[in-house]
């Protein structure tokens, strides 16, 4: 599966939906319609984006914007970033700060955990088994997250315009 296939099904999936469960379910249901190995395309795509969000500043990112941020927060954070899409994850990864530039709705929370199990729900759909796991699959494994490690107290001069919106 190519770049543009993989944001497209997400973006198609999004512009069905008024909430992230909603996304969840239309990119589930346009999974469910390709071939078996197009879904583990997908999900090994979906991980390696998921993988490559993993850096401290998003983390602090996260916390800020949704007023803490846990192992698992930071988890469904990065789904969420994933399911807005090419141009937000692209921007949140080259600026986390640039986060606080977007639309948000009032106590929105910046998760979409069921996002993140789209292709799982699509497979076992298709061929009535368990997709195996492809970060398992592929032997990897996280020593942590990417760049600098932050306290509490850093993130008003690390991410100014987020802690000015959401601090």
């Amino acid at each position: 599966m190519d770049t543009d296939t993989f944001w497209g099904l997400l973006a198609d999936a999004r512009a069905r939906a008024y909430t992230e469960e909603q996304q969840a379910e239309k990119l589930t249901d346009l999974l469910a319609a390709l071939p078996p190995e197009e879904i583990v395309a997908f999900e090994r795509r979906y991980s390696g984006y998921h993988d490559r969000a993993y850096t401290w500043r998003l983390w602090a990112a996260g916390y800020v914007v949704n007023g803490g941020c846990s192992d698992d927060g930071f988890h469904y954070f990065r789904d969420w970033l994933i399911a807005r899409g090419r141009a937000c994850y692209e921007q949140a990864l080259a600026d986390p700060d640039g986060l606080a530039d977007m639309f948000w709705a009032e106590g929105e929370l910046a998760e979409a955990e069921s996002v993140g199990y789209a292709a799982y729900h699509a497979y076992e759909r298709v061929t009535g088994v368990e997709l195996p796991c492809p970060a398992v699959a592929a032997g990897t494994a996280h020593t942590g997250p990417a760049g600098e490690p932050w306290e509490e107290e850093d993130l008003p001069g690390l991410l100014p315009k987020l802690s000015a919106r959401f601090g």
